[in-house]
This record gives structure tokens, sequence and C-alpha cells, in this order.
């Protein structure tokens, strides 16, 4: 794929990356923009606000837009991703009284569809297939940019490019339990392997960092993107204990901060990278005169 200039390259890694809008946020948009147009003091203020108004107008009527015809974008897969895992390593890092696994068909049924959300996305996102929205393809089209523009170094490119080749990279049947077991028991019925969740996590450091690259190079990056404990656990007062859904909720962050470890640290030596990573933080200071 090729570009320009290094902004289109940036602006095409936030198209392929944001969230792809619900009904509701074109909605939401296009009334804001209204307000702003009504607001506005000059026509070329108009114009730029209209310009705005008619685009989300014309993708909410399209027929691509009420068929569903556009992919999610890669950050709403990383972010569902760690939301699926933060939650199984906190109950998995957490003691309980009672076993909701074993006691509810409810519980059972979430860590069933827990298991499947998490390798259907980790397969969406290494796909090899050059017409899906995957980060593997992004990577590709975009990391050369990158490097060129000094937002990461050769050391880490050739890592990752090593890491993620299609076929002696990590993301083989050869060399990845975790695709290993996507394949034989979520793509297909195989087999009925045992998951091993630490493996999972070693696969998702390199997947993060590679995300989080490219987000902090075309973007100010995501403030506080994830679900709270709260909202993580809600409604579960009835079957744990207070100290329990501390525990837990404890234990998630404990794993979101992990993951914001992953995305600011180089992926060929597990340093830190002292540049702005995918997530960033609002940081206010104050100044006395006397």
């Amino acid at each position: 794929m090729n570009f320009n200039t290094v902004s289109e390259a940036k602006e095409y890694v936030v198209k392929v990356t944001n969230k792809a809008r619900t009904i509701d946020d074109i909605n939401s948009s296009i009334e804001y923009y209204q307000g702003m147009f009504d607001r506005a003091h000059d026509n070329d203020s108009r114009n730029l606000w209209k310009t705005e108004i008619e685009k989300l107008e014309l993708w909410k009527s399209s027929d691509d837009f009420k068929n569903g015809n556009f992919p999610q974008g890669i950050d709403e897969l990383i972010l569902e991703i760690v939301e699926w895992r933060a939650v199984l390593f906190a109950f998995q890092k957490t003691d309980t009284k009672r076993e909701p696994f074993k006691e509810s068909g409810f519980f059972a049924q979430w860590y069933l569809g827990a298991i499947y959300g998490v390798f259907t996305i980790i397969g969406k996102l290494i796909s090899k297939d050059t017409r899906d929205n995957s980060l593997r393809k992004l990577w590709s089209d975009i990391s050369p940019i990158m490097l060129d523009d000094g937002a990461c170094t050769q050391a880490e490119i050739d890592f990752i490019d090593q890491e993620m080749h299609r076929s002696n990279g990590r993301f083989t049947n050869a060399n990845s339990q975790v695709l290993r077991f996507r394949n034989k028991l979520i793509a297909h019925n195989e087999a009925n392997p045992v998951v091993k969740w630490d493996e999972v996590d070693n696969e998702m450091t390199l997947l993060i960092r590679m995300w989080s690259l490219l987000v902090a190079w075309s973007s100010f990056g995501l403030y506080q993107p994830f679900r709270t404990g709260d909202q993580a656990f809600l409604g579960l007062d009835s079957f744990f204990q207070g100290s329990e859904l501390y525990s837990l909720k404890q234990a998630r962050q404990a794993y979101l901060d992990k993951v914001k470890s992953w995305s600011k640290n180089y992926a060929h030596n597990g340093d830190e990278d002292k540049g702005r990573g995918a997530f960033s933080t609002l940081t206010i200071k104050t100044s006395f005169v006397q």
C-alpha cells in the first residue's frame, strides 16, 4: 500500500483502528456538528461543519452501513480481548467461597463464551487473508513508514517481522499452542486441548505492543478505554461477598496494568520504551506565581 505523505498514512491507521460507529454514535455526532454549524461565525467554519455533516449523512444512508458491510476497528478487537482476559484472570487469581463455574450454568456458559471470544479475536488480529482488517496486515503496510518516521527501532521492527512471518513465525501451528488450540477446537472440531492462559498472555504481549506502536504514532492514544471494576462485575453482589468482589476488582486491575506495561515495553528485549504508548493519561500541571 502506498501513501503520498506520512499524514496520509496516519489517517489510514486511525481509520482502520477506530471503533466502527453505531447509528447512535453517528446521530450524536451529526447533532454536535449541526450545533457547531449553527453557532459558526464565518462561512469557512460553516462549510467545515457542513462537510462533516454531509459525510456522516452519506455514510448513514449508504447500503454498506445499512447492511453492516464494514469491519470492526482493531481498537475494538484489542480492547474486547483484554476485557475478556482481565475478568478471566481475576477469577483465576481470587479465592471465593462459592465456585461459580461449577455451581452456575450461567457462569459455565460465560466461561465457554470467554474462551471463544478470546481465541476468535486472536484469529481476526493475526489473519493472513489480505482482505481482512487484521493487525497483521496493518503492521505490514505501516511499519516501514513508522520506521522511516523514527517512531520505532530497526531492532524491534526486525523482531516483530520475524515473529509475524507467515510460515516460520510465532503464529503457526508448529510454534504456537494458542493458534493450535484455536484451530483444533474453535475453528474446527478436531480435538479438545486444555487452555493454557499463560501462553495466551505471552502471545497477547506481542499483539498489544504492535497495536500500541501503531496507535501511539498515529493518534493521541486512548484515554480510559476500559470498563471500571464496578461495571465489569455489576450484578454479582448476590453471588459473591463484598470482600471477594473487591479482590476480583483488584485482580482485574492488576491485569489491565500488565497490559499497559506490555504496550510500553520493547518487543525484542522487554525494556521500557520511554515514548508514548497506546494508553494516554491526563496530566494537570499547576504553577504558583509569587
